[in-house]
């Protein structure tokens, strides 16, 4: 239980340190209260100095996770803060989060979910493979693949082929992190499937396909030194001597 709680600590620390300075486009109008200063630390201290502000900090972080009139750095922080606190009674803050028309918040609300309730995790994922933001829907595709629920496969691989993981016809980082999703999940059966991704106009999706193809059937085909776009071509005439013998 206590390594849980460091790799979960930890995760959150890395979320917050990544979103921050992704999420600080937008400039700050406010003077920082003594939240902000001890949120912009870049230190696990930062989380004892929250606490002894005393028990109203849990409302104060949520406060500002929600006020939209702040910076997203800021807000991004205090959600990750308020979750660390608060652990599983951060559920209904998550939950809320999760259901904000605001990108960031629902990517921020799938991301630390897994470690909290993977059931949760993964129903909360699911819904969101339809959301209108890439961002979102990329965020749920990397947490489906940290739950591995194989379930999830055929809701991936339609996914896969959506016109909204496209634009102009040219394949979205998206469908990378599909794949990647899914030769970790997929179930025995789908080697047909990776190797259709094997002929994909988007060369990006080799790797991930081939690693799907080694789970499934144990085998290795080709020098791993080659690049997949060479390596897919053992796999190509590999499996069209197993459909000749089926």
């Amino acid at each position: 239980m206590r390594g849980s709680f460091i790799s979960f600590s930890a995760m959150l620390i890395t979320l917050g340190f990544v979103g921050s300075s992704v999420l600080a486009s937008i400039p700050q109008k406010f003077n920082k209260s003594p939240i902000e200063k001890i949120l912009a630390e870049k230190n696990d201290g930062k989380f004892k100095e929250l606490r002894r502000l005393g028990p109203h900090v849990y409302g104060d972080l949520r406060k500002l996770a929600f006020d939209s009139e702040r910076a997203l750095g800021i807000r991004w922080q205090a959600f990750m803060a308020l979750v660390r606190l608060g652990e599983k009674e951060s559920l209904p803050e998550i939950n809320a989060a999760l259901q904000s028309q605001e990108w960031f918040l629902k990517d921020a609300a799938l991301r630390v979910l897994p470690v909290l309730d993977p059931g949760l995790a993964y129903r909360a994922a699911m819904a969101k493979l339809d959301d209108s933001a890439l961002v979102v829907r990329t965020a749920a595709v990397d947490v489906l693949a940290e739950v591995k629920n194989s379930k999830c496969s055929e809701k991936l691989w339609g996914q896969l082929y959506s016109k909204e993981n496209y634009i102009k016809h040219q394949s979205l980082w998206i469908r990378r992190h599909i794949v990647e999703a899914l030769a970790e999940v997929a179930p025995m059966g789908s080697e047909e499937k990776f190797m259709k991704v094997l002929d994909d106009a988007d060369s990006s999706l080799f790797a991930p396909a081939i690693k799907g193809l080694e789970r499934l059937t144990g085998k290795k085909l080709g020098d791993s030194n080659l690049p997949p776009v060479y390596r897919r071509y053992f796999w190509k005439k590999w499996y069209a001597e197993k459909i000749k013998k089926s």
